[in-house]
C-alpha cells in the first residue's frame, strides 16, 4: 500500500497518465463491445463508434508511452548508482517535484549551515547555499598555508549536506588518517585541494565536486577574496584571524564589539548577487553569530544585494549561546547585532526556539559554558520583524541542534506566503501545517464580516436617530395642539349682563 501511494505523490507525473489510459481502454472496450453485440446501426452511428475506438487506441498508445518516459527519465538519472537498488518512485519525485521548489538562498557557515542544509534540501533542490570563507583554524587553515588556497571546511560541510550519494560518502570526505598521516587533513578537504590545483579555480573545483557528489543545489563561496576576519574588544585590544578571536575573549573576558575585515575591498563571489536577486527567500544563520553569519555581511555589496532582494528575510537565531562570542545575549541582541551588519530593519522573520532546555541536556550534550538564549521581545530594535517560537530543540554528541526538518517547514511555508509579517500572528503546529493563502483569505473574510457589521451598526445608528427625530417633531406637534387648546379652554364665559347689553346694541 505504502509504494502504490508514492506512485500517487503529486508532481510525480504517473497518475494522469494511468488516468488517460483507463479512460481511453474503457471507451475503446464499450466501443468494441456495442459494435459486436447491436445489430442495427446507420452508417453515421457506425462512424461515431469507429472514430471512438480510434481515439481511445490513441490515447491508450500515448499514455503508456508518457508514463513510461517519467519513469525512464528517473532511470537515466539514476545510473550513476550502478549495481544499486535505486528507488524509481523517489527519482521521479525528486526530479519533477523539487525542481519546482522555492529559491531559497541561505546564508552562513559551520555545522549550523550545513544542519539546515540538510534539513531544506528535501523540500526544494532550488538552493544557494552561500559559504563563508573566513575560517582559518585546524586542518582548514593549515591548508591555506600549505597551498594558498580558500579555507575549504565549511565548504565541504555544504557539499555533505547537500550531498545525495550514499551515507558513505559522507564517511570518507570527513575521514582524517590517523598517527599524523597526511598531516591529520580530512579527505574532503584534500579532495576540494586537489581539484582547485587541476582545475586552477576554487569555484571551479566546487561545481565539479557538487557533480561527482550529486549534490542537490549550489553551493558559492561568499568571496574569493583572501582576507582576515578581525575583531575589536571592548577593553580595546584588536584580535587578526577568525579562529583567535574566542580564544582571546575568552582569555580576556573582553566582549566582541565589533567585527571587520583586514582587507577592506573584498568582492563577493561570481552568482551570489545574482542568486540573491532571484531568491524567493532568503535565510540568515543559524551559527557562530560574529564568525559565521556577520562576517559575510563585511564582503563588498553583499548587505546591499539582501537589502534590496523581494525576497522575504529569514533569521533563524541560536538555541544556545557561545562561549567567546555570544554568552548572556538574548534574542534582541541577535536580532539587532545581525541588522547591525546588514541593514536596520531588513529582517521579515526570525525563528527561534522556545523549547524547555534542562540543566541535565546541557550536562550531558557537554554544553557546560552554554547558557540558552532567552526570547526578550521588547527589546528588539525591528519591530515589524515576525517572531515565530517553536520547540525546536533536538540533540546530539556535544551539540544542542535545531531540529532540521521542522525549520525547513517553516522556511517553505515563509516562502509560500504571499505576504509577509502573518507568521507573528499564529503557532505553526508540526504535524497540521497551516495554509497561508487560506489564512490570508480568511482574514479578508473576516475584515469583510467586520466591514458589513460596522455598516449595518452605522445604519442601525442613522435609523435611530431619524426615529429619534420624527418623535421629537411628532412630540412637538402634539405639544402645541395641546398648548392650543388649553388656551381656549381657559377663556371666561361672558356674563348674562354682557350678553343683554350685546343684544341691545345690535337691536339699536
Amino acid at each position: 500500500m505504502r509504494v502504490i501511494l508514492e506512485w500517487l505523490r503529486p508532481g510525480v507525473k504517473v497518475k494522469r497518465y494511468i488516468l488517460l489510459q483507463l479512460i481511453s481502454i474503457g471507451g475503446l472496450v464499450y466501443a468494441i463491445t456495442t459494435l459486436i453485440f447491436r445489430e442495427n446501426m446507420s452508417f453515421r452511428t457506425l462512424i461515431a463508434y469507429i472514430a471512438l475506438i480510434t481515439i481511445s487506441l490513441f490515447g491508450t498508445i500515448y499514455s503508456f508511452i508518457l508514463a513510461q518516459r517519467s519513469v525512464l527519465t528517473a532511470t537515466l538519472k539514476g545510473l550513476a548508482y550502478k549495481g544499486k537498488n535505486v528507488n524509481i518512485r523517489r527519482l521521479i519525485y525528486t526530479e519533477s517535484v523539487l525542481k519546482k521548489g522555492p529559491k531559497v538562498v541561505i546564508i552562513g557557515g559551520g555545522k549550523g549551515l550545513s544542519n539546515i542544509l540538510s534539513g531544506i534540501k528535501e523540500y526544494t533542490s532550488n538552493i544557494t547555499s552561500i559559504v563563508s570563507t573566513f575560517d582559518d583554524g585546524g586542518s582548514t587553515g593549515r591548508l591555506m598555508e600549505q597551498m594558498d588556497i580558500l579555507p575549504p571546511g565549511d565548504i565541504r560541510k555544504s557539499i555533505i549536506a547537500l550531498s545525495e550519494s550514499e551515507p558513505i560518502m559522507e564517511k570518507l570526505l570527513t575521514y582524517r588518517f590517523s598517527n599524523g598521516k597526511v598531516d591529520n587533513h580530512s579527505i574532503g578537504n584534500l579532495i576540494l585541494a586537489a581539484l582547485t590545483e587541476i582545475m586552477g579555480s576554487f569555484p571551479v573545483a566546487i561545481e565539479k565536486m557538487s557533480k561527482i557528489f550529486n549534490v542537490r543545489g549550489r553551493i558559492l563561496p561568499v568571496t574569493i577574496g583572501k582576507a582576515k576576519l578581525c575583531a575589536g574588544l571592548e577593553n580595546g585590544d584588536i584580535v587578526v584571524g577568525e579562529a583567535n578571536i574566542k580564544p582571546r575573549v575568552l582569555e580576556t573576558k573582553s566582549k566582541i564589539k565589533q567585527i571587520f575585515l583586514k582587507d577592506a575591498e573584498v568582492n563577493t563571489a561570481d552568482g551570489v548577487i545574482d542568486s540573491i536577486r532571484e531568491a524567493d527567500v532568503i535565510v540568515i544563520g543559524p551559527g557562530s553569530l560574529y564568525t559565521s553569519v556577520a562576517c559575510n555581511f563585511l564582503v563588498n555589496d553583499l548587505g546591499k544585494a539582501v537589502i534590496a532582494a523581494k525576497a522575504k528575510k529569514i533569521f533563524i537565531s541560536n538555541i544556545m549561546n557561545e562561549p567567546g562570542e555570544t554568552i548572556g545575549y538574548t534574542l534582541a541582541k541577535h536580532i539587532n547585532e545581525i541588522e547591525r551588519y546588514i541593514g536596520k530593519h531588513i529582517l521579515d522573520y526570525c525563528i527561534c526556539n522556545n523549547g524547555e532546555i534542562t540543566k541535565d541536556m546541557i550536562k550531558d550534550f557537554n554544553q557546560g559554558q552554554s547558557t540558552p538564549v532567552n526570547i526578550d521581545l521588547d527589546n528588539i530594535q525591528n519591530r515589524a520583524i515576525s517572531i515565530i517560537q517553536e520547540d525546536l530543540v533536538i540533540t546530539a554528541p556535544n551539540s544542542i541542534m535545531h531540529d532540521n526538518h521542522r525549520v525547513a517547514e517553516i522556511i517553505i511555508e515563509i516562502a509560500k506566503t504571499k505576504k509577509t509579517g502573518k507568521l507573528n500572528l499564529l503557532r505553526i503546529k508540526k504535524k497540521h501545517k497551516l495554509a497561508f493563502e487560506r489564512l490570508d483569505s480568511k482574514d479578508k473574510k473576516q475584515q469583510k464580516n467586520s466591514n458589513n457589521k460596522e455598516k449595518k451598526k452605522k445604519e442601525s445608528i442613522a435609523k435611530e436617530k431619524e426615529t429619534l427625530k420624527k418623535q421629537k417633531e411628532v412630540v412637538k406637534k402634539v405639544s402645541a395642539k395641546s398648548n392650543n387648546l388649553s388656551g381656549k379652554a381657559t377663556k371666561k364665559p361672558k356674563s348674562k349682563s354682557a350678553i343683554k347689553t350685546n343684544v341691545k346694541n345690535k337691536k339699536n
